[in-house]
């Protein structure tokens, strides 16, 4: 099979303004976890009119489009999705119009991941014009609730809607970077409880959150001793939130929870983690759980799910990987730069818990997700669209097909 990735990326940047026009409409159009039915209904249409061979919405709300029918299947996987702007009058730009300055779209998702999902609609153009893949079935799914619950729509898409395909690829920003892992992480929750008594005679209860104090200083130690495994680096917890309960702010609290996030490197698993923070706890009168994911889908699918979402690390010899490097190569006449994401992604469902062989590539700067004047470069967008054009023929080649 020829691929001219010169023809692709002259193609994909002689498109970027209807690219970068796709992801202004998508940023001004609000889609928190949970509320992602209009944009989820925009890109519906778009792959209408591109001329998907198959467009369909599931029983979660997740959009699935698909390209051929060859007998090798390629997901590429974008959510919807973004968080929620707390900081709006000290954005630089307007966080929900998709402005154009400097080389850059600013806005809430331009990064994470709107930008990725624009990128993708050119890139089926281009399959369909001028980079058929002709041994795949190429689908592209617009997932929702990452943000909410990382890996849930995807443990749906598999386990309910039957969607298996041979290799994933996540599109979350990785500075156009190719990843191959992330850590897993945990989330947990620990309680003390006490005894309430008025607050002028505090020697009457016991405090709940007295209790927790050196439970949180625990927290900061152990951080500070977990060890770095290649390449994942270092496994880490940190105290994410805090709360209490008293009968009034002039008593002594009765009950103190504090959440946890702990991150896990390679061969830290999940039993490991649990058990570290309960021998702590343990020792202050403290118990310690596991959090539980449960929320409705803007469709009403409610799906309950442990927060526990296991690490990946996609071997250097898998089909999909090679094929990215060689797809980068070939287009952008480079080596391209193999790297493990520091956060989560979808991949803990695809790689984590279901074995899929994923990778990741995504356009934009890490560093801007959920940030403060979230930006994307435009010649980001182009290259994303020209890579993720390209990559399924390379995937061809590479499985023999």
């Amino acid at each position: 099979m020829e691929i001219d990735s010169g023809k692709i990326l002259r193609s994909a940047r002689t498109l970027g303004e209807d690219t970068a026009r796709t992801l202004s409409e998508l940023i001004r159009i609000r889609s928190p976890s949970c509320g992602e039915a209009a944009a989820i209904e925009y890109v519906a249409g778009r792959m209408e009119e591109i001329g998907f061979d198959e467009v369909r919405v599931d029983a979660m709300g997740n959009l699935i489009g698909r390209i051929g029918s060859g007998p090798l299947l390629i997901a590429f996987d974008a959510h919807i999705d973004v968080v929620d702007v707390v900081d709006e009058d000290e954005w630089t730009y307007p966080p929900y119009e998709g402005q154009r300055d400097g080389g850059f779209i600013y806005g809430r998702g331009a990064c994470d991941q709107k930008g990725a999902i624009a990128s993708l609609l050119t890139a089926a153009r281009l399959i369909k014009s001028c980079a058929p893949a002709e041994g795949c079935t190429v689908y592209l799914v617009i997932t929702v609730q990452e943000e909410d619950c990382e890996g849930i729509c995807w443990c749906h898409l598999i386990e309910s809607e039957g969607l298996q395909p041979h290799a994933v690829v996540l599109t979350e920003p990785s500075a156009l970077k190719i990843a191959r892992g992330q850590k897993g992480k945990v989330q947990m929750l620990v309680e003390t409880r006490g005894v309430a008594s008025h607050g002028s005679a505090p020697e009457r209860g016991e405090n709940a959150i007295y209790k927790m104090a050196p439970i949180i200083a625990a927290m900061e130690k152990l951080n500070s001793a977990l060890k770095a495994v290649p390449p994942l680096r270092k496994g880490t917890v940190t105290v994410s939130g805090v709360e209490s309960k008293a009968p009034s702010l002039c008593s002594v609290a009765e009950e103190c929870r504090i959440h946890l996030d702990r991150r896990l490197t390679r061969g830290e698993t999940r039993e490991q983690a649990v058990g570290e923070i309960a021998a702590i706890a343990g020792r202050h009168g403290g118990r310690v759980s596991i959090s539980m994911y449960d929320r409705a889908s803007y469709k009403g699918l409610r799906l309950s799910r442990e927060e526990y979402y296991p690490g990946w690390l996609t071997p250097e010899g898998e089909a999909i990987l090679r094929a990215a490097v060689d797809a980068h190569q070939s287009l952008f006449q480079r080596a391209g730069e193999v790297i493990v994401w520091d956060f989560s992604t979808n991949g803990v469902a695809t790689s984590g818990i279901h074995g899929i062989p994923t990778i990741g590539f995504g356009p934009g700067d890490p560093a801007m997700a959920h940030a403060r004047d979230e930006r994307v470069p435009l010649e980001h967008l182009v290259r994303a669209a020209a890579f993720y054009a390209a990559l399924p023929s390379f995937y061809c080649r590479e499985s023999g097909g």
